[in-house]
């Protein structure tokens, strides 16, 4: 058992304080447009057309602004809606976390696609590649989480248990770092294998998206079990958290980006 008890803040300049919420997403946003730069370069060399890097850095701009307004409104309609509709300043306040995957998915998909209608590249292009970069984003990023404290499991006498000091004084499942394995930097793995096995010939197949939203997908709906449920949510069916039931959604997009690749 792991007793956490580090400040959410990295450092302070006066009376400004920095917050490991923020550094750890800067963090993770660096490292996907890294990994995505790096496969558009080896989509160029090999005479694939492709957003030249002056374009990309401008679709990656607005990429990140779309991913954060998107997961945090996927947030406040998904997991804690009533809760700001009677606080609505609190929905800019994202310093104290609130981010939705699920939303900022929807949110980036509707942005490739407004993008690719433009430049006339391929829908799936463009997503295998924001997915294989994005995995190891969510795998960085739920880092954020664990030292925000939040998000965190049921109670537990498992030997891997955390104590947060910020929530209680109760032994719990780190989900959090379940999720920034599972979710990401294995989802990132794999799909790296894959990517140095098949090559640039396998982007805008639609296979890396198709196993990166299973892997996810799969991966999240079963760490749900082990998480505390979040106390704001009206989406709950039968005995699915919020995750879990939107998780679905994205398991079924993948299956149907499996019956792309067969075509």
């Amino acid at each position: 058992m792991i007793y956490w008890s580090a400040s959410n803040i990295a450092f302070s300049v006066g009376q400004f304080h920095i917050y490991w919420y923020g550094v750890i997403y800067a963090a993770a946003i660096l490292a996907s447009w890294l990994v995505a730069t790096y496969a558009l370069r080896r989509l160029r060399d090999n005479g694939i057309p492709v957003p030249s890097k002056e374009e990309f850095d401008g679709f990656m701009f607005w990429a990140i602004v779309t991913i954060v307004v998107g997961a945090r409104l996927g947030h406040v309609l998904f997991f804690e809606f009533e809760h700001y509709i009677k606080y609505p300043s609190e929905i800019f306040m994202l310093r104290n976390g609130g981010l939705s995957f699920h939303g900022a998915v929807i949110a980036l998909g509707i942005y490739i696609y407004r993008f690719v209608k433009k430049s006339g590249i391929s829908w799936w292009l463009l997503s295998d590649v924001m997915c294989l970069a994005g995995a190891l984003g969510v795998g960085i990023g739920r880092l954020a989480n664990f030292m925000n404290q939040e998000l965190y499991g049921k109670v537990t006498s498992a030997k891997c248990s955390v104590v947060f000091s910020m929530v209680d004084h109760m032994p719990r499942y780190p989900t959090q770092l379940f999720e920034s394995f599972f979710e990401g930097l294995l989802n990132f793995w794999i799909l790296l294998i894959v990517f140095r096995l098949r090559g640039t010939s396998i982007l805008g197949s639609g296979k890396l998206t198709m196993v990166f939203c299973t892997v996810y997908s799969s991966a999240r709906f079963v760490i749900e079990f082990y998480k505390e449920v979040e106390m704001y949510n009206y989406f709950n069916v039968v005995f699915l958290s919020v995750g879990q039931a939107l998780s679905i959604g994205l398991f079924l997009f993948g299956i149907l980006a499996l019956k792309r690749c067969r075509d």
